[in-house]
């Protein structure tokens, strides 16, 4: 049986060391050696969030971009996770089917993966991208996604990646300062409150994606009366990528610093791979977090600390 795993960036940059030099970096030389026996075997598979891509396209020395960038492109054959919009929108529409007993056709096992590596930041359309990639194209792609994600990471036009860097980390610093004038209005009240009045706040931001998502399912709703209160609040309970960011958060602004970009990219990765991965190594912080809130038992996913815990339970 394979094992889904997921590394955040830190358990890479371990995995790099090793590639690049295993005279200076031996332990790190022997757990590349034995993640790449184990995805050989096909005992784990180990694909890419869109927080690894970022942090890899982040990268200013090119020589050490491209290492890094073979080195996931190797290990996770160019498969990615897909991104948060397109994983809400399948297991929103699960969840309401189910509910009210809707019939819908059961997803491919896969779903929630991609060997298109730009689907990690949203499914590809005509519509939602703006212009056409021929099918042809696409089709080429697949036929070798490792070797295109090692190809736009460590060659992408240098202007282009500053300027992607740019503003991605202008849009975040953004979110950051309404994050920390929400943070500071609810700090004296409980957990529970918090997660409530986080959930709430959940629907209220996707209200839109919400109704969209029902209409597809033949569900004729317009407003929260449509939907009826009971249910509209299960949804932030129910919806794993919704609970998960809900448990998370209000745990994470719980702690006694200020919240940065890095937090951000972590939470994402967190609740995009949670409901679906076998495996997590990622960062104390957000392991404990995770841990603090249950969300391993609850969704089945072994959390570890370290690579070497994982090539340890081989």
């Amino acid at each position: 049986m394979t094992r889904l795993v997921y590394l955040d960036q830190n358990a890479w940059v371990v995995l790099a060391r090793g590639s690049w030099d295993k005279e200076r970096y031996p332990k790190e030389h022997t757990a590349l050696t034995e993640i790449v026996g184990m995805v050989s075997s096909g005992s784990v598979e180990i694909p890419l969030s869109f927080s690894n891509i970022y942090e890899t396209m982040k990268i200013n020395v090119p020589h050490r971009r491209a290492n890094m960038a073979r080195t996931q492109a190797l290990i996770s054959g160019g498969i990615v996770f897909r991104s948060r919009r397109s994983i809400l929108g399948e297991t929103l529409a699960t969840d309401i089917a189910r509910k009210l007993a809707i019939n819908r056709p059961n997803p491919h096992p896969r779903w929630f993966l991609s060997d298109l590596w730009f689907e990690a930041v949203g499914d590809y359309s005509t519509e939602s991208y703006g212009y056409i990639i021929p099918e042809q194209v696409l089709e080429f792609m697949r036929q070798d996604p490792a070797y295109h994600l090692f190809d736009y990471l460590a060659f992408d036009d240098e202007e282009t990646r500053v300027e992607a860097v740019r503003r991605y980390s202008a849009g975040s610093a953004e979110l950051i300062s309404r994050i920390e004038t929400r943070r500071g209005l609810v700090a004296s009240e409980t957990l529970a409150l918090r997660k409530r009045a986080y959930g709430a706040r959940l629907l209220l931001d996707e209200l839109d994606f919400i109704f969209a998502t029902a209409r597809g399912l033949g569900l004729d709703w317009s407003t929260v009366a449509d939907i009826g209160s009971s249910f509209v609040r299960s949804i932030s309970a129910d919806v794993p990528m919704l609970a998960a960011e809900r448990e998370l958060v209000v745990r994470l602004e719980d702690q006694r610093r200020a919240i940065s970009e890095n937090d951000l990219r972590d939470m994402m990765s967190f609740i995009t791979v949670l409901p679906f991965a076998d495996v997590i190594v990622a960062e104390k912080q957000f392991v404990n977090l995770a841990r603090q809130a249950g969300l391993g038992e609850r969704y089945g996913t072994a959390l570890l600390t370290s690579i070497h815990e994982l090539t340890r339970g081989r």
